[in-house]
């Protein structure tokens, strides 16, 4: 409407000539201006989210930052750190969606509802990234709920960095994380991303005792963890999406998640793939170990990575679907990698990861027809000739 009135006011005013065809050439390019702060539809070609922590989105820098490559280069999404291993969130919740736990906030953002509707307005599809089971002050402060040591079932687990866990068999702690997705989703987040559905990985593992997941009745204990994480993603899933039948929830899980499962830790790719809408496999090149595919240093071969890890995940779900044509039919579309954006300082004779290690990881996703992918900096340190 308005440049239909410059237009006109052109044409009364001056010799310009500001035609029909240019006109629509400039509302064609222009973003879409939503009235209404409402959900995205997920995109359908393509999801390419960068990482960012709540510290980073308000830092002014960074965000413009942000906005400037949504602008102009193929992303068009932005994955927000809201819930973090501190047990805190990172804005002001409503307490009424919450029971026996309360949330509590550390306020890093004033006004995420803001945010999101700038967001919203570049049509930029926000993803927010609960961290689940990884929780340090809830394990502290409700050590009922925490894994605790089998020599001494009073004390707390910790790994090799004095981090705490909660037990993924809790249904207290499924339904405190299911309240702040339900509370996430009104605040007009597009995307709910689980991060750290799992047991421990590292330091002695071996020496863990969950209360909840003990009383889980299965064959082994490396079964009963996965049976644990399964019964959660169930338990998560429903809820939510009876609650909120559009919402769209994604997890992450190992790299390795893409060859087989792993029992240790609980997480096993069908049994995501069934209960979330999208799976992100944290393929991160740094993190295979020595003679992977048969290369001294994996972080030096992010294209080979990559190839592996989407055609093993591509293996995985067609022996699935065809083992099971009467169950709900699994897709490759489902799966969308978490490409590395950060060197290895401790990875030996790996070279600096920049433009060129970057670009073939997304060389082999495009290659191979997938075309989403999430990309990770702790920094949240972006350059936009990376992703034009």
């Amino acid at each position: 409407m308005f440049l239909n009135f410059l237009c006109n006011l052109l044409t009364l005013f001056s010799s310009a000539s500001f035609c029909e065809q240019d006109i629509k050439k400039v509302e064609e390019s222009k973003p879409i201006i939503i009235e209404k702060n409402i959900h995205l539809d997920t995109p359908t070609d393509w999801i390419r989210s960068l990482y960012y922590t709540a510290a980073w989105v308000s830092d002014s820098e960074k965000y413009n930052n942000f906005l400037d490559i949504a602008d102009n280069t193929t992303v068009n999404s932005i994955t927000i750190d809201i819930k973090t291993v501190s047990w805190k969130v990172n804005f002001d919740m409503d307490e009424s969606f919450f029971k026996s736990i309360k949330p509590v906030s550390n306020n890093w953002i004033k006004d995420i509802a803001k945010i999101i509707e700038e967001l919203h307005q570049k049509n930029v599809y926000v993803i927010w990234r609960i961290v689940v089971f990884k929780d340090m002050n809830l394990a502290e402060r409700r050590k009922d709920l925490a894994l605790k040591w089998t020599y001494n079932k009073e004390k707390i687990w910790t790994d090799h960095s004095w981090k705490k866990y909660l037990d993924p068999s809790s249904r207290e702690v499924w339904d405190y994380n299911v309240a702040i997705a339900s509370n996430a989703y009104e605040i007009w987040f597009d995307e709910i991303n689980f991060d750290y559905v799992r047991f421990p990985s590292d330091w002695k593992v071996h020496q863990i005792y969950a209360p909840f997941t003990e009383k889980i009745s299965v064959w082994t204990g490396s079964v009963r963890n996965i049976t644990a994480l399964n019964n959660f993603s169930k338990y998560t899933s429903e809820k939510l999406k009876q609650k909120h039948p559009s919402i769209v929830l994604s997890a992450d899980v190992f790299w390795l998640v893409t060859n087989w499962d792993l029992n240790s830790i609980g997480q096993s790719l069908i049994w995501f793939l069934k209960y979330f809408d999208y799976v992100g496999p944290m393929t991160y090149p740094s993190h295979y170990g020595k003679k992977f595919l048969g290369f001294t240093q994996p972080d030096n071969h992010p294209y080979e990575i990559m190839q592996d890890a989407l055609l093993n995940t591509s293996m995985q779900i067609d022996k699935y679907n065809l083992e099971n044509p009467n169950e709900k039919q699994l897709s490759q579309r489902q799966i969308r990698l978490w490409l590395q954006w950060f060197s290895c300082t401790r990875c030996k004779w790996a070279t600096p990861y920049f433009t060129q290690k970057f670009k073939k990881q997304t060389s082999w996703v495009t290659d191979a027809w997938w075309d989403s992918w999430w990309v990770w900096n702790a920094n949240s340190n972006y350059y936009k000739d990376w992703y034009e």
